[in-house]
């Protein structure tokens, strides 16, 4: 054997000793990925090991294989060559070193930090852009509505609890303008209304409910149809002057249907044996004695003294003097042709003949229909 021979099966046992060695450190780092929470070598870096432990191992096998040539076999035509297949060998080893730098440059760096994917996809994921938007937005184009919400009764309720997410809102405005119709929800009908109001045993007495079908026999509604919006402001339910929280703290006020699982008649006699409960006559003796000689006789005093709970204990007695409170029952409008209480035209009922000015207010003139004498308020006048 000649000093090429010699070096050729040393080249061979030195590349096949080389891939069994890449294909032992191809294995070890696929256990080690495998086992670990992320990625620490990753798949390009396995299999372009694994790519230069099967070139060595080939090029390590034909060198060794290559042997002395058989003069006889070969015709005569001298040892066989096998430099194509180092050539082969080379390109590989470059088309691997280069993917191992193409990967280092292009992959990002938080790749494999959770998976084999970006890290940043997954804190991405996590924070979308928000759907919903606050209140101060709405306020930078709705401030009279906003002002009005934020004193009344629903100032606690938030703008997209009825009118849904104001994402698409905000971004059709921006793209649009003012006239293009905002994708905006805005209640027509009572069902969204009654997500909150209608009767349930479940709900404390004190929250404000109804039931549908009794509240408009009460108003003398024919058509169940008619949305609550015909009536009501939603923006502003009881019309207050100021923020409910200054309205005057008062005790907790029990009610029949806190323990009666049926509908009762809260101004019926009781039994003689009935646990005592709280009766506005208790405190307020001579305004209930007056009120059973006036128009309002039928109604209870929570028709018109709305109570809003604050706590255990205590709530707030809202008890308005706005005209609109009071056209909840008696304005005189299509759906409510069939009502048994007077009805008047609003706003000409409040504008006396040969009067200037806007309408007066209802108690001006209708006093004597509620009740005295007039409760007492905290200074400043609080509802």
């Amino acid at each position: 054997m000649g000093r090429v021979g010699r070096r050729a099966v040393v080249l061979g046992w030195v590349a096949l000793a080389g891939g069994g060695v890449l294909l032992a450190a191809v294995v070890l780092m696929a256990r080690a990925d495998a086992a670990a929470e992320r990625p620490v070598y990753g798949l390009v870096a396995i299999l372009a090991a694994g790519a230069l432990a099967v070139a060595a191992a080939t090029y390590g096998l034909v060198e060794l294989g290559a042997g002395p040539p058989d003069p006889a076999a070969l015709g005569g035509a001298g040892p066989a060559s096998f430099k194509h297949v180092r050539r082969l060998v080379l390109v590989l080893l470059l088309l691997g070193a280069g993917a191992l730098v193409a990967r280092a440059a292009l992959v990002p760096r938080s790749y494999g930090q959770f998976g084999f994917y970006r890290g940043e996809a997954a804190r991405e994921a996590m924070a979308p852009l928000p759907l919903h938007r606050q209140q101060q937005i709405c306020a930078g184009c709705h401030a009279d509505q906003v002002r009005r919400h934020d004193k009344d009764v629903h100032g606690g309720v938030e703008c997209e609890a009825c009118h849904g997410p104001g994402a698409d809102h905000v971004e059709s405005f921006a793209r649009h303008g003012l006239f293009r119709p905002p994708e905006i929800f805005v209640p027509k009908t009572k069902g969204p209304c009654l997500w909150c109001h209608r009767r349930l045993g479940a709900r404390p007495s004190s929250f404000p409910q109804i039931d549908p079908g009794e509240h408009y026999g009460f108003l003398g509604v024919q058509d169940e149809a008619t949305g609550c919006m015909r009536c009501h402001d939603p923006h502003e339910p009881l019309f207050l002057d100021r923020p409910l929280a200054q309205a005057r703290l008062h005790p907790l006020i029990q009610r029949c249907r806190d323990c009666h699982a049926t509908p009762m008649d809260e101004r019926a006699a009781r039994p003689e044996d009935h646990p005592a409960i709280f009766e506005c006559s208790y405190c307020h003796g001579a305004v209930a004695q007056d009120l059973r000689a006036r128009p309002h006789r039928k109604l209870a005093c929570n028709r018109c003294h709305l109570f809003h709970r604050d706590s255990e204990t205590a709530g707030r007695i809202v008890a308005v003097r706005d005209s609109r409170f009071c056209l909840l029952c008696h304005r005189k409008t299509p759906f409510r042709e069939h009502a048994s209480r007077p009805l008047v035209e609003w706003p000409a009922h409040g504008v006396p003949a040969g009067a200037s000015g806007g309408p007066r207010e209802c108690l001006e003139c209708h006093a004597e229909a509620i009740h005295g004498p007039k409760p007492k308020t905290r200074p400043g006048g609080a509802p």
